[in-house]
């Protein structure tokens, strides 16, 4: 039996899951220990249940094999949900007793596709779906620890002030995106801030998984290297940790063409940021430092002093980005923070 999920971590990484505070219909929750797989079964009424089979092997995974079909007394027929006018194609059967659900192929397919969904899934209580979700959090964390030490050793020297800056925000950027998943209160805008951070024990289970799940983004983040190919120039693309986007170009006449995206936790439109800096606000210090300050021309904005700031700085392969009064663009999303670098692609 297969049992490797397809990993889906991406900018749309909670999409899935949808939000804590969201009504949500009565929902079953199995786990099968052997293959670390967590089971779903959510009722959505007159029969009709949605299946999400997530894989936590690797901690904090946000990828979800999700189906739906119609349930008869101990009996579920389902298929995977695709869009319109896509093949479902394999059709599973589980079936569902008080404290295990076991999922296998319907009868008489010829050739069913293996989506590491079926085998045997034990009845988790909301108590022991804590207790995982608590110790995916707790891999997840270890994990990152684990690869911070080991990326102290691995980033080129001129990249490490960029992981140490990185690591100095990383408390406030996790809450961001605990903001952004849960939370309707705007997150912090300041980077540097000193926020104490507690994570109180009665927070519920789904709490943890997205905890996980946003911690497993910083550790992908610090242990992905840049392409080879990357200059130290301002030319280039940038990502941060995930969802958010930077493309320079210097132009011949000094001009740095600057454009920021950022597309969170459950956004459908980007928010998009796109300046351009004067030749005299791009500035290379004496060590060949890159830098660049400037205001962001918007029309729709009369009051000169709220219109957006843009602060650049190259370190190493690495771009720090630094906003003030962005908030509008941005949307629930943020601009700021470490964006790792990779080449203009070729035409």
């Amino acid at each position: 039996m297969k049992t490797s999920l397809p990993r889906l971590i991406g900018i749309h990484w909670l999409l899935s899951l949808g939000t804590i505070q969201a009504a949500e219909p009565i929902v079953l929750r199995f786990y099968d220990e052997t293959t670390m797989r967590h089971l779903s079964l959510s009722s959505e009424g007159f029969g009709s249940t949605t299946v999400t089979v997530r894989a936590a092997t690797d901690p904090g995974n946000a990828g979800a094999w999700m189906g739906n079909g119609d349930r008869k007394g101990k009996s579920l027929l389902f298929s995977r949900i695709v869009g319109e006018g896509e093949d479902r194609g394999t059709v599973f059967l589980a079936e569902i007793g008080e404290s295990k659900v076991k999922i296998g192929y319907k009868p008489g397919q010829r050739e069913p596709i293996d989506a590491g969904i079926n085998g045997e899934y034990r009845r988790a209580s909301e108590a022991k779906f804590l207790q995982l979700a608590k110790k995916e959090f707790q891999a997840a964390n270890d994990r990152l620890v684990e690869n911070l030490k080991l990326a102290t050793k691995s980033w080129q020297a001129s990249d490490r002030p960029a992981l140490m800056l990185w690591k100095d925000q990383w408390p406030v950027l996790r809450e961001r995106w605990m903001n952004a998943a849960i939370v309707k209160s705007p997150p912090p805008a300041d980077l540097k801030a000193n926020t104490a951070q507690t994570t109180p024990t009665e927070k519920p289970a789904q709490y943890w998984i997205y905890l996980a799940q946003a911690t497993a983004q910083a550790f992908y983040f610090v242990s992905a290297m840049p392409d080879p190919k990357t200059g130290l120039g301002w030319d280039g693309e940038y990502d941060d940790l995930g969802g958010g986007h930077v493309s320079l170009r210097l132009s011949k006449d000094g001009k740095l063409r600057v454009s920021i995206s950022t597309q969170r936790i459950n956004e459908v439109e980007a928010g998009t940021l796109d300046a351009t800096a004067a030749a005299d606000k791009v500035m290379k210090a004496k060590n060949g430092d890159l830098s660049a300050e400037f205001t962001v021309i918007d029309p729709e904005i009369t009051d000169p002093s709220m219109l957006p700031r843009i602060r650049l700085k190259k370190i190493g392969r690495y771009l720090h980005v630094e906003t003030e009064q962005a908030e509008r663009s941005a949307g629930r999303g943020w601009f700021d923070g470490i964006y790792r670098g990779s080449p203009v692609p070729e035409s």
